[in-house]
């Protein structure tokens, strides 16, 4: 068969992979000079590991059997309809991503980016930062979302003794199913973390009025995706205006944040770029997934982590 790989791996990863593979024609995009030359290898190829740009490439990509996507996360091919068995990293991502917002709740309360800060500037400020610090020991936080990332997160600040609510359309393990529960509990919540997909139904769930509802210096926070908030504006508004406590943003509206963006200057702010879910081991798991899954794909078995675009899950 003919695997096309469109992953940024590393020689290392390369050499693994012919290794492991050696029954299979491999095609890695980087070793391909022009796109025309990547296109070819995508539309000739049985299996698919990456995640192909343009997007619509995928989209007359009809030979392909399987595909096995190296994020979690596929809203921009959720218009794409193929015949082939598609599998994501699924939970993979969680444990970095909830240990990400954990770090940069911390980060914010316990003055982190504050004195890394003042050491940039070469600054001794002292005792007079203490009065500054919060504890999260048993802070009450509201967690949108109830996937993986939602889990593992919930799994790290009960070891805080916070208090967990859930907002869940779905779930029964929820506290609140419906905007109008989530508008009443906003108000008393410290935190409000998001760990939502992308789908149309998440797409701006977290209103303006939302916003407004959120309890003054409580921290908003966004391991999910960038589209969950209606106006990011309005947060970024709360932010200046220190009606909220400070963000934690691994997702946001536009990426890369261009120059000059607003949120480049909001006061408690932890902007980690998107990458929340990276590890130094990151691209080593996903080899290792492919070849389970292409084990199981060639003995006829179901494959982990099948994903459906048009249900974005």
């Amino acid at each position: 068969m003919n695997i096309y790989i469109d992953t940024p791996f590393r020689e290392r990863h390369k050499q693994y992979l012919r290794k492991a593979i050696q029954d299979d024609e491999l095609v890695f995009k980087d070793e391909l000079a022009t796109p025309g030359e990547q296109l070819a290898a995508l539309l000739s190829a049985d299996i698919l590991l990456g995640n192909p740009k343009p997007v619509e490439w995928l989209q007359k990509a009809d030979n392909l059997k399987w595909v096995q996507l190296y994020s979690t996360g596929f809203e921009y091919y959720s218009h794409i309809s193929i015949p082939a068995v598609i599998t994501n990293m699924q939970d993979y991502y969680s444990r970095p991503c909830a240990e990400t917002v954990v770090a940069g709740i911390l980060a914010l309360y316990r003055g982190i980016d504050t004195c890394t800060r003042l050491k940039d500037q070469q600054k001794w400020v002292g005792y007079t930062l203490r009065k500054e610090f919060q504890i999260l020991s048993g802070k009450k936080i509201i967690i949108l979302g109830w996937g993986n990332i939602g889990k593992r997160t919930a799994a790290i600040l009960k070891g805080f003794n916070c208090q967990i609510n859930i907002y869940s359309r779905s779930s029964s393990d929820a506290h609140m199913h419906t905007a109008e529960e989530l508008k009443k509990q906003l108000p008393y919540a410290d935190i409000v973390i998001g760990c939502l997909p992308g789908t149309g139904q998440t797409r701006g769930m977290f209103t303006t009025e939302m916003i407004r509802l959120m309890k003054p210096g409580a921290v908003f926070c966004n391991a999910g995706r960038g589209n969950l908030l209606q106006d990011e504006q309005a947060l970024i508004t709360a932010l200046h205006q220190k009606k909220l406590g400070g963000a934690v943003l691994d997702v946001t509206a536009e990426e890369p944040i261009p120059a000059q963006h607003p949120l480049w200057t909001c006061p408690n702010t932890i902007l980690s770029q998107h990458s929340g879910g990276g590890s130094a081991t990151e691209y080593d798991g996903i080899a290792e997934l492919f070849i389970q899954n292409l084990q199981a794909f060639k003995r006829g078995e179901p494959l982990k982590n099948q994903v459906q675009f048009e249900k974005g899950y």
